[in-house]
């Protein structure tokens, strides 16, 4: 398998393709595609929208969803396994008349066309799946470092210093509860990182009607929502949100080996986190559905680096200027952080991916090979 080929320069060039792709494969399969565009536009004026792409049934009672771009930038990764599941899979498959495959492009087209993490309004879409907002809800930990975390600008010198704040911080406190910190979600700070909204967002709500009108008939659920910038280079870790005694947990192992990792539990490279997309997918479904949502997690660079570009980033977007050489540099950094420009990275983590997708499909039922 060549896997740069299926790595997409852009989010114009990895839809278009992606859909061309999907009608060619028409007479195969029987294709539905259900697209819900978001207001703005892309840097090339493209339109942004949540594709939901349906090969097969079009009420059916077993499912496998291939989801991309929950964290925008991170989208370049979990597209590139779509594109590998239609190029390389689809054409070799049969489907039974009640069973069918899906490829949500693009859950955040925001930030995945404009190369930032988050939303149109700065919110992180996987802390954004609640009913309810409690706008002052934010660790006291977060109050306390805000400005280390969110810089009002970017001086060396004032950078060293926020750099040993946060340093101070871990040594007194230990990285796991500065990752906490950091990184559960909050909700009183729209400038802030890891921002989870004051309510629920359009591409939150358009992806729970998408599973609304498509999915909550299905007997048997099973997803994939493909993430990077956590752990080390190339490395996977199967995360979900689920309790270990909750039904998703106990799908997911039974699907990918044992391998699934409970956040919750404190099982996972990932700490416990607000709003997060899988568990605020299980109440679409009736408790007699074997549902599991899990998130691959690859890991590109240390977290130092990562999350000196995700400051960077935000600075640029509340105080810096579009366009310029340092946004250009910034911009650069982060997709870096989060898609490593190495040829050796993108084979080891599409070898993943494959091995992931084709575990889903042999316990899919109605899967014919």
């Amino acid at each position: 398998m060549t896997a740069a080929r299926h790595f997409q320069p852009s989010y114009r060039v990895s839809r278009e393709r992606l859909i061309a792709g999907a009608r060619a494969l028409a007479p195969r399969h029987g294709v539905l595609i259900d697209s819900r565009s978001l207001a703005g536009r892309g840097p090339d004026g493209e339109t942004l929208a949540l594709d939901f792409v349906m090969f097969g049934a079009r009420r059916p009672r077993h499912a496998f969803v291939l989801s991309s771009g929950t964290h925008g930038v991170e989208g370049f990764t979990g597209s590139a396994f779509q594109h590998h599941l239609l190029d390389e899979v689809l054409p070799r498959l049969r489907l039974a008349l009640d069973t069918a495959i899906v490829i949500q492009h693009a859950n955040n087209p925001y930030g995945f066309a404009w190369l930032r993490r988050v939303n149109e309004n700065n919110v992180d879409f996987n802390r954004n799946f609640r009913d309810r907002f409690d706008v002052d809800q934010c660790s006291p930990d977060y109050e306390a470092m805000y400005d280390a975390i969110n810089p009002p600008d970017l001086d060396p010198d004032n950078e060293r210093a926020r750099q040993q704040r946060m340093e101070a911080f871990i040594a007194e406190h230990g990285f796991r509860r500065f990752q906490a910190m950091l990184t559960e979600g909050q909700y009183k700070y729209p400038q802030g990182l890891q921002f989870g909204g004051q309510a629920q967002q359009p591409g939150v709500r358009h992806l729970l009607s998408l599973v609304r009108a498509h999915l909550v008939q299905a007997d048997t659920v099973i997803w994939l929502d493909v993430h990077t910038g956590l752990g080390e280079s190339g490395a996977c870790e199967l995360i979900t949100g689920a309790p270990v005694d909750h039904p998703c947990y106990l799908f997911g192992n039974e699907v990918w080996g044992g391998k699934v990792k409970s956040a919750t539990a404190g099982e996972s490279l990932s700490v416990p986190l607000k709003g997060m997309m899988d568990m605020g997918l299980v109440p679409l479904f009736p408790p007699t559905t074997r549902f599991t949502c899990v998130a691959p997690e690859y890991g590109t660079h240390p977290p130092p680096v990562v999350l000196g570009a995700l400051r960077a980033d935000n600075w640029l977007q509340h105080h810096g200027r579009p366009g310029d050489a340092a946004a250009q540099r910034i911009k650069a950094d982060l997709l870096e952080a989060f898609k490593p420009a190495s040829p050796e990275w993108e084979q080891k983590v599409m070898a993943s991916g494959a091995e992931l997708i084709d575990q889903a499909l042999r316990h899919l039922p109605g899967v014919i090979r």
